[in-house]
């Protein structure tokens, strides 16, 4: 039997969450990262004195009609909370769980005419992820395996933060550094890394970023 789905939730939360940004002061995500706010000299101490960090975090929840709950997060806060249950639930409640494609293309189709991008794509990703965790819990599946299985055996990540040098204590095999810089404007396509960019030139330190 086909489970569908009976009931569609969205909260929103405050620091720490999905919203990366959303971090108490002092944290480094908030202190002097070159932006485009940077070109103005009383927005480039801070990233949340622009606003950054308003939005927060939408947490989504699709309930099966066996009771069983997908869930997800995402950074669209309260105004991607109205538009999960104003707008979106209805292609989704009394839907089959198994019509992630139909719902995805319902959820996109009705939402050109505001959306397109920013919020509005981050709200129906967020419902998208809820939904693929649902499925994955009702087949007792990883999502992975849901999408076709596994390609590889082992994936290479690399680590963005302000230091590099922990970055590469901890394990990581190559890290991006967020230019802690208040000019107002970095150089074209320059983003330091370790190791090295070519992209970067000469400048850059593959020890410190």
């Amino acid at each position: 039997m086909a489970r569908t789905i009976a009931h569609v939730r969205a909260y929103t939360v405050k620091g720490q969450g999905a919203d990366y940004h959303d971090q108490a002061r002092g944290h480094w995500i908030d202190d002097h990262i070159s932006t485009p706010m940077s070109v103005y000299p009383e927005y480039r101490e801070s990233r949340q004195s622009f606003g950054i960090n308003v939005l927060g975090t939408l947490v989504i929840e699709i309930e099966a009609d066996d009771g069983t709950v997908g869930f997800a997060v995402t950074t669209a806060g309260e105004i991607g909370a109205f538009i999960v249950e104003r707008h979106l639930a209805r292609f989704l409640e009394g839907a089959k769980v198994t019509d992630t494609e139909r719902i995805w293309d319902q959820m996109y189709r009705s939402t050109l005419f505001y959306g397109r991008r920013g919020v509005v794509l981050n709200t129906i990703s967020g419902v998208d992820l809820a939904l693929w965790d649902l499925l994955g819990q009702l087949r007792q599946e990883p999502v992975y395996a849901l999408l076709g299985g596994t390609v590889r055996d082992e994936l290479q990540f690399y680590a963005t933060g302000a230091r590099p040098d922990v970055a590469q204590q901890l394990g990581s095999s190559a890290a991006r550094w967020r230019c802690t810089t208040a000019r107002a404007r970095a150089r074209k396509g320059c983003s330091p890394t370790w190791p090295s960019s070519p992209r970067c030139g000469s400048g850059s330190d593959p020890t410190s970023g």
